[in-house]
């Protein structure tokens, strides 16, 4: 740009002036004429070419002016007239400046006035004449010397000259210099030329006293033009080309092709008219070949219909659209196009009527006749075609436009898709429409041709409904068919699909393409449009998988729907162009109008005008100079669209909401799951700038979701949908800011072009620096997104209704921006920036081209670089705005009231979490909340937030020693689910972790689990000890040499193992099972485990030898400690040199020594030595004489190894010598007492000496077989004359039984019968040994009695292992062998059984009685021997049943799992026996938790579990009658007799008795609705029956109710008063108690489930009644026991006093006489179940459906159905404004979640 430099600045050299033609693009130059370019400037005489392109023009100019002149004939004050005659005024209002050189009073020739002479002027040209008064001005010429630069010739500011640049006109849309388009063309007077005429424009030379440094230098401008120079010019946008009318303006060849497109044309259309005029036969009856060639005959009606062939018709309409495609169609006369339509139309009549129903019973001869007739429907549709291409061509004849012929298309069309398409697409391989598939199948080519033209027809219906205005009529039909397209279930895989899943979806996008285009199109169908949509979303499929089949750019797949509610929500945000908007306004071409013309644009957008009066800024210098109100400009435009988008919006998603509200995943309504679909499908085009509509229809559904969280009326499954959306929203968000991060690396910060910018605010974005004004300047990211956009395709509706939508963004933000923009002094310089961008962004608003055409950079923007850009705005925006917010609200519900809502939450945190794991690092307070929930009195709540760390360990490792403990104390959890999860975390901590504390920590956490009670607890725990201490050590195959780093990472495997021990905790024995599991001949890796186990025995053995003391390396006596650990499990683990090894520990022991590595060397021994050999004789001799040295020093523990061990030397050795003398003197020394009195109180040595003879005596009596060396002992005791040593051992022991010993010898003496007994049962039955332990369980001594049941436990543990040696065959060897072993077992097992018999027999009421007493370790060792009893079946199963029913309701764990366990296996060998004595079971468990346990409850809190549960778990294993038996008889135990009920006790037994059955059946896990609804019936058949009579006596005895009594005199009787008996009022009173808490019981029950108050069916059921009855029953979320717990605990106070008794009779009675459900069951059948009553309860009742409707919908709320009569709801609420309100609990009303 080149201007006059100031004065003051004459320094500075002038720049080089511009060329003409380099000026050219910087000068506001329009033309007066409309519609039409400006034809560029020349130098010399103006050239005669006309000012109309083509023929065409010039006919459409004056049929427009000659209907002018008929409405100036008429009435020239018509509307038209004057507005037309108004801006033709505006256009004429000009000044002209007359070139230098040109004089201003030279006349005109003559010539040229004899021409001027010779014009007629029409009526409204004349008027138009008349009415105008150009004024023209010709300054005086100033000399080139004479030039002087004042205000008024001062040349335009370089702004100014730039905003004049931003005004330049699209040639392709003809505008006046304001932005309005003109209704009709102006024609431009013509001027012959005349050779005495100078030229028009003449460029003068440079003045001769100018100067370059008067001139001022654009740096920036120059720069800009010398790149446009250098690089070469863009290309014409295809479109461009396309929707040229002008062929003047194409090139010589591409006219050719144009006139010859309109040759062939014409030529064709000659053809077919003559072969039309050909088909009349000749006088022959023959017809002509052409004739015969271009058309065929279709049926119509009872005679035949000629019609062009299907060949023809296609010739025909790509001719057609040729010739439209460069403008020539107007040049085909309209007679010819009308015959054409004519001939079309024959086509459309013969295949509307067609029959192409396909049926399953065809043969080949139908399948033909189909065929037929879909080759008419194919001609139809080909006809359809070309009458559409000539409808869209452009033309304005109105003939042309018949509302006939387009509703004889959509007749046609509506039956080829609801008699073929439709029944095709849905027809299946498999199923009842499978024939129809094959045929369809076959004949795939024909169909695929005819889906093919339906979908071309459906784009050109579209272009017509954009193009031309149309019937309401017209609309509808296209509506509901595009509709019933859409929403049309597709295939889900290939293989189901008869014609292929993509071509369908091809059809069903064109479907949609229309709609969208009739939502832009026709603002008044907007409503339809959006209803029809969402009441049709319930045909859609729920699965994921089988509803996305919609492709998007990016190869991501979502709904159709999704995408169709993308692209209306932004057309309502998008502005329709000038001429769409006039179009708009016009009458329709199928009624009464004759003016104007459609163009071809599709915009998908709505019309805004600026409101009249308002100043518009003409240019960006202006409304930089008032930025307030080009703002306010600006908020005029794009306000009403961004509140249509968004009301849309809203209304879409408030339906969507809603309905979900009111239905469930596993509901029959879908709109659940729709939603979380439509959620998914937002989010996943979130990050897409082909759909920005995505950021504000999930903004709106946060918001709803946000107000459902926060308010506490919302019911939990509304909770619960709304954190789960948010989860999935929040992590949305997160993956897009993850994205950023991503995408940001290694962008070009510096870089020079659109994407430099974007790329520093994508830093500053991360960086927390960025301000909303960078982000919205015009070099900013918004910018970069629509060129992004609109580079892309220019003519797609989808991306201009997203630039529409977006641009409309923008707009808003920059007006918001501005508003909060101070009036400082220092944001003077901003808002001027506001200002130019408010400007810039009005002009894109008014004319979408125009940041294409007039601002667009030079460099186009890339796919990374629009996305990033896209991105960071979206970020930017509300929704990614109010991620803060939506952590803050997950957080906070882990402490909601509701279980299910804070399991919800913990959930939705995970999804965060696997997005973006930098939330853990945000501070303390979120892991706070985590760890809290982990202790939740509900198991689905520590289960998810178990979930939940382990995500969080997963993504931060850190946090282990943070998090551990927590995981390490669920791993004992009442929950299987959740100590198996547990489970699962500690092990990837422990594969993780190098910390050797937390290791051996898990470590004996996860051995406990070896021992659980659940065996898939026990399966996985053996599962998980495998994985990380076995199989990490196995060698691959062929390696048999350790490496040194392999016996390092056993060394450290071993510490782990020691340091596991070393924690004691009961660890040993468990892991003694759990090495003899791994390494059995079950386990598939035995041998491989066993490998690793020796290596893992031999590194104990060198840390053994290590004598290095180190803090990290296990001590001596825990190394040694493990070894017997695997030593019990295997004892070929250990060689005999490692066995030599430990010898220097068991000898000199003395006071000093570690008693510990004594004990575990002499285990070590004990359980080796006898089946290891080749060890020396000196080395067990050795061994032998420092174990037999210190006997007299050890304990009763070490005692007891080292006896046995010494017994399995002397085997090896052969030599019993020494024990044998160690025996005898033992018994010398006990036998030796046995006169004296050891109570007196000088014997207390003697005690003490004989205790501790009789504790080595009868560990030797145990372990030692003295049976083949009775001479020695008869040498040694002379009286003594039987056969049998371990008979004389007894026989000592016996004496000191009695009484009258004391205490300590008793119990001596009683433990040794028990030791050797063991080893000689038949001892059990002699008569000393039953008659002391008679004595025993007759005294109740609680020690006596444990010593005497551990020698039975002991006997019988033995008993059972052996009897499972004899049954095992499979580890016998040899055959003969084997069968021998096998006999000699059994004939073993069988002498002991009747020891062990006997023992059972006799003792088994003493045993039980232990049992039931108490609930510790004496309990226990009963429960132990019970249980091993009923192994062995020594009695009947009824015995053991009910006690181990009682038991398994014990507090103690261990007695719990013990009884459970023998119970599940008693009831699966002997069920028929067993569920016979289960009521006595039941009474005996009340007992046993009144008397022992100490709370009469049936069931406990924090969680509410029945104590039953077990027995309950239990029968289920049986068959469904079993279970319905077993209910039926616990609701006859509560059942009574009002007038025997004893209620002398307090609280009265029967009252406890029935609370404690009542409270199980009310928190039982019923496996079946049948169940479910047996146990309702039973009670209510209980308060129906009982409670009738309880009512009626407390009515007639308490409140005294009587048939008045009348006198003579007809006056009534007072009543006399009858005082209430207070035992009789007890009795009522507790009898009510009971039938109320029962009532109360089934009213939760109904509650929990969400069953309804429908009366019971009495007809019979039918087959899917009966299918309903076996289906599990679903509970509510959020109903639990807390309400009916307090209902209990509050009627159990009715006896307190007698007003409290009055009170209950009172209540009850109101309760049978008012209560309405109450009735219901009292009058239904035993049998009548009703499945109605099996549905998820309302929410709102009582609540009218006000979902929203969009903008103009006049949508009314609808009633709900069903819902109850007035009456009956006021009765129901006037029973509950008394009393206690939370009496009965049983209508739809109190569904409401009270707990």
């Amino acid at each position: 740009m080149n201007g006059v430099r100031p004065k003051d600045d004459a320094a500075r050299p002038r720049a080089r002036p511009l060329t003409v033609e380099e000026a050219l693009k910087y000068t506001p130059l329009s033309s007066v004429i409309p519609f039409s370019p400006v034809p560029l400037p020349s130098i010399g005489i103006p050239g005669s070419t006309s000012v109309f392109a083509n023929s065409r023009e010039r006919s459409q100019f004056r049929q427009s002016l000659e209907a002018l002149n008929q409405a100036v004939k008429h009435d020239h004050t018509s509307t038209l007239v004057q507005g037309t005659l108004q801006d033709l005024q505006e256009l004429t209002t000009s000044s002209f400046k007359r070139p230098p050189g040109l004089r201003p009073d030279g006349p005109p020739t003559s010539e040229s006035n004899r021409t001027n002479a010779k014009i007629q002027l029409g009526a409204f040209s004349e008027m138009f004449f008349n009415s105008t008064d150009p004024l023209f001005r010709y300054p005086t010429p100033s000399t080139p010397g004479s030039r002087s630069v004042n205000n008024s010739d001062k040349p335009q500011t370089p702004s100014r000259v730039q905003s004049a640049a931003f005004k330049r006109q699209d040639r392709h849309q003809n505008r006046t210099p304001d932005g309005k388009t003109n209704g009709l063309p102006t024609p431009q007077k013509q001027r012959s030329p005349a050779p005495n005429l100078k030229p028009l424009i003449i460029v003068p030379n440079l003045p001769q006293k100018s100067q370059t440094a008067e001139y001022e230098t654009f740096p920036d401008v120059d720069a800009k033009i010398q790149r446009q120079e250098a690089s070469p010019p863009k290309k014409r946008k295809t479109s461009e080309v396309e929707n040229d009318s002008e062929p003047l303006a194409l090139g010589a060849d591409q006219r050719a092709k144009a006139t010859a497109s309109l040759k062939y044309l014409q030529e064709l259309i000659g053809s077919i008219f003559e072969a039309e005029d050909e088909l009349q036969p000749d006088s022959s009856g023959a017809i002509s070949g052409r004739a015969s060639k271009m058309f065929i005959y279709g049926s119509l009606g009872e005679g035949e219909q000629p019609m062009l062939a299907a060949s023809v018709q296609s010739k025909l309409e790509s001719s057609i659209q040729k010739v439209t495609s460069v403008g020539r169609f107007a040049d085909v006369p309209v007679d010819d196009l009308s015959r054409l339509q004519k001939l079309c139309e024959g086509a459309l009549r013969a295949a509307e009527p067609a029959d192409l129903k396909l049926e399953e019973s065809w043969d080949d001869s139908e399948v033909q006749s189909w065929l037929q007739r879909v080759d008419i429907a194919d001609c139809g549709l080909k006809a359809a075609r070309t009458l559409l291409r000539i409808m869209t061509g452009g033309r304005s004849e109105k003939q042309l436009y018949s509302e006939d012929t387009l509703q004889s298309i959509l007749s046609m069309l509506k039956n080829v898709l609801d008699s073929c398409v439709i029944p095709v697409v849905e027809s299946r391989g498999t199923g009842s429409n499978s024939e129809v598939f094959k045929i369809a199948t076959s004949q795939k080519k024909q169909l695929l041709c005819l889906f093919q033209d339906i979908t071309k027809i459906l784009r050109l219906l579209a272009q017509l409904l954009v193009k031309e205005e149309v019937t309401e009529g017209v609309i509808t039909s296209v509506e509901f068919l595009a509709t019933a397209l859409i929403f049309i279930e597709n295939a889900h895989t290939e293989k189901d699909s008869a014609v292929g899943i993509q071509k369908f979806e091809r059809l069903r996008v064109a479907a949609m393409d229309v709609l969208a285009k009739i939502f832009t199109r026709y603002a008044d169908q907007r409503t339809f449009i959006f209803d029809e949509i969402l009441t049709s979303l319930e045909k859609l499929p729920v699965t994921r998988q089988s509803a996305r089949q919609f492709k998007l750019v990016d190869g991501k797949n979502i709904q159709l729907v999704s995408a169709l509610i993308l692209r209306l929500v932004q057309a309502s945000a998008t502005r329709l162009s000038d001429e769409s908007a006039r179009r708009r306004h016009r009458p329709s071409l199928l009624d009464e109008d004759l003016n104007g013309h459609s163009d071809d644009s599709g915009d998908d957008g709505q019309e805004v005008s600026p409101q009249k009066g308002l100043h518009m800024n003409d240019t960006e210098t202006g409304a930089v100079r008032n930025p307030a109100n080009a703002i306010q400009q600006l908020r005029e435009i794009s306000q009403p669209l961004l509140d249509s988008c968004q009301k849309n919006a809203h209304y879409v998603i408030q339906f969507l909401v809603s309905r979900a509200l009111k239905s469930t995943k596993t509901g029959d309504a879908p709109y659940r799951n729709l939603l979380d679909i439509f959620a998914e499908d937002f989010i996943n085009v979130l990050g897409s700038p082909d759909w920005p509509a995505a950021e504000l229809l999930l903004r709106s559904l946060l918001t709803s979701m946000v107000t459902i969280a926060e308010s506490d009326s919302s019911a939990a499954i509304a909770k619960n949908m709304a954190l789960d959306l948010m989860g999935l929203m929040g992590s949305a968000i997160s993956d897009m800011m993850v994205h950023i991060r991503q995408a940001s690396k290694g962008l070009d910060v510096k870089g020079e072009s659109i994407d430099g910018p974007v790329a520093g605010l994508t830093e500053e974005f991360l960086e927390g620096r960025l301000r909303e004004e960078e982000l919205l300047a015009w070099n900013g990211p918004y910018r970069a997104t629509l060129e992004y956009l609109g580079e892309r395709d220019a003519d797609d509706a989808q991306l201009q209704s997203a630039c529409g939508f977006y641009l409309t963004q923008w707009c808003s933000k920059l007006c918001s921006s501005f508003d909060a923009v101070d009036d400082g002094s220092d944001d003077e310089r901003a808002k001027l920036d506001y200002g130019k961008l408010a400007y810039r962004l009005r002009q894109m608003v008014l004319d979408r081209k125009f940041l294409a055409t007039e601002l667009s950079t030079s460099d186009g923007v890339t796919t990374a670089h629009g996305r990033l850009a896209y991105m960071l705005t979206t970020l930017n925006m509300p929704f990614c705005k109010a991620f803060e917010r939506v952590l803050i609200i997950l957080l906070n519900s882990m402490n909601s009231d509701q279980a299910t809502v804070r399991s919800k939450s913990l959930k939705s945190v995970i999804q965060l979490l696997e997005k973006d794991p930098t939330i853990l690092d945000r501070g303390a307070y979120v892991m706070r909340y985590i760890i809290n929930r982990a202790s939740d009195p509900s198991p689905l709540v520590r289960d998810s937030a178990l979930s939940l760390i382990g995500r969080c360990l997963t993504l931060r490792p850190a946090l282990e020693d943070q998090l551990c403990e927590s995981v390490l104390a669920r791993s004992m959890d009442a929950a299987v689910g959740v100590r198996k999860r547990s489970m699962k975390i500690l092990k990837d901590i422990y594969l993780r972790n190098s910390k050797k504390d937390i290791k051996s920590a898990i470590a004996s956490a996860l051995l406990h689990r070896v021992k659980d009670s659940d065996q898939g607890v026990v399966d996985l725990a053996r599962q998980t000890f495998e994985e990380i201490w076995i199989s990490p050590f196995y060698r691959p195959p062929g390696e048999t040499e350790e490496t040194a780093q392999y016996k390092l990472a056993i060394t450290e495997g071993v510490a782990i193992i020691v340091k596991t021990v070393q924690r004691g905790d009961g660890v040993s024995p468990v892991l003694d099972g759990l090495l003899q599991t791994i390494l059995s001949n079950d386990s598939k890796n035995n041998a491989a485990n066993f490998r690793v186990c020796k290596s893992m025995v031999a590194a104990m053995f060198d840390d053994i030898l290590d004598g290095q003391e180190e803090p990290d390396k296990p001590g001596r006596q825990h190394v040694l400690q493990t070894l017997t650990v695997f030593a019990k499990a295997n004892p070929k683990l250990l060689t005999p040199e490692q066995l030599q090894l430990l010898q220097p520990y068991v000898e000199n022991l003395s006071k000093n020594d570690d008693l510990h590595v004594y004990r575990s060397v002499i285990v070590i021994f004990r359980c080796t030595l006898p089946h290891l050999s080749g060890l020396q004789t000196s080395f067990l001799t050795a061994v032998q004489k420092a174990l037999m040295e210190s006997v007299s020093k050890l304990g009763k523990r070490e005692l007891n190894e080292v006896i046995f061990c010494l017994w399995s030397i002397t085997g090896v050795l052969k030599n019993v010598d020494r024990l044998l003398r160690l025996t005898v003197s033992c018994l010398k020394g006990i036998y030796a007492v046995r006169n004296t009195d050891l109570t007196d109180e000088s014997q207390k040595a003697g005690i003490g000496r004989v205790t501790r003879y009789m504790t080595i005596a009868g560990l030797l009596g145990k372990h030692c077989d003295f049976e083949n060396e009775p001479k020695r002992f008869r040498d040694e005791f002379t009286w003594w004359k039987g056969n049998s040593v371990s008979g004389l051992m007894v026989d000592i022991f016996s004496f000191f039984t009695s009484p009258r010993q004391p205490l300590a010898v008793r119990k001596a003496a009683i433990e040794g019968l028990g030791l050797i007994c063991q080893s000689h049962p038949k001892n059990f039955l002699k008569e000393q040994v039953y008659s002391a332990f008679d004595i025993v369980f007759a005294e109740e001594n609680r020690e006596l009695e444990n010593l005497a049941l551990n020698g039975f436990k002991d006997f019988l543990g033995a008993e059972e292992k052996r009897s499972e040696k004899g049954a095992d065959l499979s580890e016998l060897d040899g055959g003969a062998d084997a069968e021998v072993g096998r006999l000699s077992g059994v004939t073993i097992a069988n002498q002991n059984d009747g020891v062990a018999t006997s023992i059972a027999q006799r003792y088994l009421k003493h045993i039980t009685r232990i049992a039931l007493a108490t609930q510790d370790v004496y309990a226990l060792t009963a429960v132990e021997v019970i249980a091993s009893i009923n192994r062995q079946g020594l009695v009947h199963p009824k015995e053991c049943g009910p006690v181990l029913v009682a038991l398994e309701t014990s507090q103690h764990q261990a007695i719990a799992s013990i009884a459970f366990h023998e119970h599940r296996a008693l009831h699966q060998k002997h069920e028929t026996l067993v569920e016979r004595e289960y009521m006595k079971a039941v009474e005996q468990a009340f007992q046993y938790q009144k008397d022992v346990v100490g709370d009469s409850s049936g069931a406990t809190t924090s969680p509410f579990t029945s104590k039953l549960r077990p027995l309950f778990d239990v029968i289920k294993i049986s068959r469904g009658k079993l279970r319905k038996k077993f209910i039926s008889g616990l609701c006859s135990k509560i059942d009574f007799d009002p007038a025997k009920l004893d209620v002398t006790s307090e609280p009265p037994l029967h009252l406890e008795y029935a609370k404690f059955v009542i409270e199980n059946l009310a928190f039982f896990e019923y496996s079946t609705v049948d169940e479910l609804l047996h146990v309702i019936t039973s009670m209510e058949r209980v308060v129906a029956g009982t409670g009738t009579s309880v009512a009626h006596a407390i009515e007639t005895e308490v409140f005294k109710l009587q048939l008045p009594t009348v006198s003579e005199d007809g006056l009534p009787i007072p009543a006399e008063a009858i005082p209430v008996d207070s035992m009789r009022l007890r009795q009522l009173t507790a009898s009510s108690m009971i039938l109320s808490i029962l009532w109360d019981a089934r009213s939760f029950i109904r509650r929990l489930h969400g069953l309804n108050n429908s009366q019971k069916q009495r007809e019979g059921k039918g087959k899917q009644a009966s299918k309903a009855l076996g289906n599990a029953p679903t509970r509510v979320s959020g109903v639990t026991g807390d309400k009916l717990w307090e209902e209990i605990t509050e009627t159990m106070t009715a006896l307190t006093s007698v007003d409290t008794m009055m009170a209950q009779c009172k209540e009850f009675v109101e309760m049978l006489s008012v209560d309405q459900d109450f009735k219901l069951a009292a009058e239904g059948d035993e049998d009548g179940y009703d499945l109605s009553r099996m549905k998820t309860p309302d929410f709102e009742d009582e609540e009218d459906d006000h979902t929203l409707a969009p903008p103009g919908s006049g949508r009314g709320s609808k009633r709900k159905a069903g819902s109850e009569t007035p009456g009956k709801r006021s009765r129901k609420r006037a029973r509950s404004s008394g009393g206690k309100a939370r009496r009965i609990m049983m209508d739809e009303s109190d569904d409401g979640f009270e707990d």
